[in-house]
């Protein structure tokens, strides 16, 4: 029978070992450095993915059309002891693409990750989608992912490393009233994301993309009133399993992993974050 002391030592060893391992798990569930470029870095699931790759260590360009929303994440994160760098830009202008990818490069070094989180949305019935409204929902999402990629692929194919992460939505898969414009777009996403992980994957490029459900973001809110957007929380929660919409939070969590060297062996995957909502 093993003494006291004995025992004590056993516990002991037993707790550093799980400890460790319990640390290398945490630590390969997310990047702890290098630098990361978000686009949409001002708001909803941008700002989390920020907040949450610069705790871990890794340096921040928080990218976003609106200056003032870009600053006040940066400024954010550097007060929490981070590195963050703001920068202003339409992802739909490839020439100021190319500027805010070598400003980043610049301040932070060759970046490591990408995410394309810059997106808008609208409620519409198809009837009332202006050929203007359709295009502009293409540029954004579709036309600004592709412009932000393509500046930022030869820099990771040279170093035969990187990894993205783009912003689908079950939308692209399940479809959804009042939203044809936006579906489609994301549905783009979606093809773009597979094809993409095809190419570049044998050159050591991990592509990957999140397809969140409904999220209770500024974005998914739009210009509903009041009245309207809790007719649509109830209406969207009632399908949902889980009963509730998730939170910019939530999803940061999955695009944070599909970064990691936890996720090494992840690419052309479509996570779904939907609180069950799409269940296959």
């Amino acid at each position: 029978m093993a003494s006291v002391a004995e025992s004590g030592i056993v516990s002991l060893i037993i707790r550093e070992i799980n400890g460790a391992s319990n640390m290398s798990i945490s630590a390969e569930n997310h990047p702890s450095r290098g630098v990361a470029f978000i686009t949409g870095g001002g708001g909803g699931i941008g700002v989390a993915t920020a907040e949450r790759l610069a705790a871990n260590g890794v340096q921040v360009a928080v990218v976003d059309h609106d200056t003032a929303l870009a600053e006040t994440v940066a400024e954010r994160i550097v007060s929490a002891g981070g590195t963050a760098l703001p920068l202003t830009l339409d992802v739909t202008d490839s020439a100021q693409v190319a500027a805010s990818v070598a400003a980043a490069e610049a301040a932070l070094g060759p970046v490591d990750y990408l995410v394309n989180a810059a997106g808008i949305f609208q409620w519409s019935n198809v009837e009332d989608i202006s050929d203007t409204d359709f295009e502009t929902m293409f540029r954004v999402h579709v036309l600004g992912m592709h412009s932000v990629t393509r500046t930022l692929l030869p820099g990771m194919l040279s170093r035969a490393a990187g990894a993205i992460v783009n912003i689908t939505s079950i939308h692209a898969v399940r479809g959804q009233s009042l939203t044809a414009h936006y579906s489609a777009a994301k549905g783009a996403i979606l093809a773009y994301t597979k094809s993409l992980a095809r190419e570049k994957s044998p050159q050591g490029i991990r592509v990957n993309a999140v397809a969140p459900g409904p999220i209770d973001t500024p974005l998914w809110r739009g210009d509903l009133d009041e009245f309207e957007l809790a007719d649509k929380m109830a209406e969207r929660s009632t399908v949902i399993p889980m009963n509730r919409l998730g939170t910019a939070d939530e999803v940061a969590a999955g695009i944070v992993f599909l970064l990691s060297p936890g996720a090494s062996y992840l690419t052309g995957h479509i996570m779904t974050i939907d609180g069950g909502e799409v269940m296959n």
